[in-house]
């Protein structure tokens, strides 16, 4: 499965090298007033990174959600785990009775 990760990753970049020297034309993009001249494929590559980085930024909040409340299940997962494995402490008595058993009624005919 490595292997295919590492092909995978081998035929991306390349294709990132093909599109780069593709579109190297110089382009002028002009935001808010500013304007600046580069290459075709350098803009594309920054709007998708800017893109990236303001998904992971939006899913962030349920993200850190999740991990808390995975954790605080975890925490009490641990706490009960270990309740039920600790030996009764000495105040306590065993008890060794038994519930007294229900007796059918006697005016059932047999």
């Amino acid at each position: 499965m490595r292997i295919f990760y590492v092909i995978l990753l081998i035929v991306l970049v390349i294709a990132a090298v093909v599109f780069a020297v593709q579109n190297s034309a110089p382009i002028t993009v002009t935001f808010l007033g500013l304007s600046a001249n580069a290459s075709m494929s350098i803009v594309l590559v920054i709007t998708f990174a800017a893109g990236i980085l303001l998904g992971m930024s939006l899913l962030l909040p349920s993200v850190w959600k999740r991990m808390r409340a995975l954790s605080s299940l975890k925490k009490q997962a641990r706490e009960s785990s270990s309740a039920e494995t600790q030996p009764p402490s000495p105040t306590e008595a065993p008890t060794d009775k038994k519930a007294p058993q229900e007796k059918p009624p006697a005016d059932r005919a047999p």
